[in-house]
């Protein structure tokens, strides 16, 4: 049996979430760890911060987040 973590951020580092303390917590009881990185504004360097968790079981996939389904909270 393989056990896979799964999240998904955006603007982690600007709104001060541990993103990269949440990736490595769970790193010793997971196969593998997906992230979805949504496209962050500019000056966040969120997707770099989680690259250099230089881990082989964090798996990074970039996303775009269409922000028209913002308001009514589909996302």
């Amino acid at each position: 049996m393989k056990i896979s973590g799964f999240s998904f951020v955006r603007n982690g580092v600007s709104l001060y979430y541990p993103i990269v303390e949440s990736i490595k917590s769970i790193l010793p009881i997971v196969d593998e760890f997906i992230i979805a990185v949504g496209q962050s504004k500019e000056g966040d360097d969120t997707r770099e911060k989680i690259a250099k968790i230089n881990d082989p079981k964090v798996k990074i996939i970039d996303t775009v987040w269409e922000e028209k389904y913002f308001k009514k909270g589909i996302i």
